[in-house]
């Protein structure tokens, strides 16, 4: 005798059975923080991150900056989480928001944003050996951090840090402001 499935036995397989490969999924990844090497003048340290808010309500139209890290409440939070496998394959996935960074132009001072993921040159960066984050097309350019320009934020204790980051050209004398490492908990 042969068993059929109903339509509904079948919506609840398929329902499940999607939300059980999500669920893996999610958790085969691991997030990391990247993190500026130098301290700086925060000695939490400061990490990329989406500029204008604070964890999943971070906006996606106001780029990247460097702010304080969030590892220091425990975890890591859905603005400075990237997909840590990504990474290695010049991606930059904020995983949470499913979305990358990118630049704007391929271009010294160019500004660091997100944007759906995809394969183009504005999007593929190469986190060197060194620890500088530069453009996979322009290797002579590097993600760094302002060292001039700084605000203090609302929150955090003592009071969150925050600096512009952008594209400049990779040298040695900038080094501590273009050095990053990968952070997880």
């Amino acid at each position: 005798m042969t068993k059929f499935l109903s339509p509904a036995r079948i919506f609840v397989w398929l329902f499940f059975g999607s939300a059980l490969v999500a669920l893996n999924a999610a958790a085969s990844e691991k997030l990391v923080e990247l993190r500026l090497v130098d301290e700086m003048d925060e000695p939490r340290g400061y990490c990329l991150d989406i500029a204008g808010g604070r964890g999943a309500n971070a906006p996606l139209d106001r780029g990247m900056q460097a702010h304080t890290c969030y590892d220091y409440t425990g975890g890591l939070l859905e603005d400075q989480a990237f997909d840590a496998a990504l990474i290695s394959e010049g991606q930059f996935k904020i995983v949470h928001f499913d979305i990358c960074m990118a630049v704007s132009a391929l271009d010294v001072g160019a500004a660091i944003e997100l944007a759906p993921c995809d394969q183009s040159d504005v999007q593929k960066f190469s986190l060197q050996s060194d620890g500088r984050l530069s453009m996979a097309a322009k290797p002579d350019l590097c993600i760094t951090v302002n060292d001039t320009q700084k605000r203090e934020g609302r929150g955090g204790t003592p009071v969150h840090v925050m600096r512009p980051v952008s594209l400049q050209p990779c040298s040695d004398d900038a080094k501590a402001l273009q050095s990053w490492k990968m952070f997880s908990l």
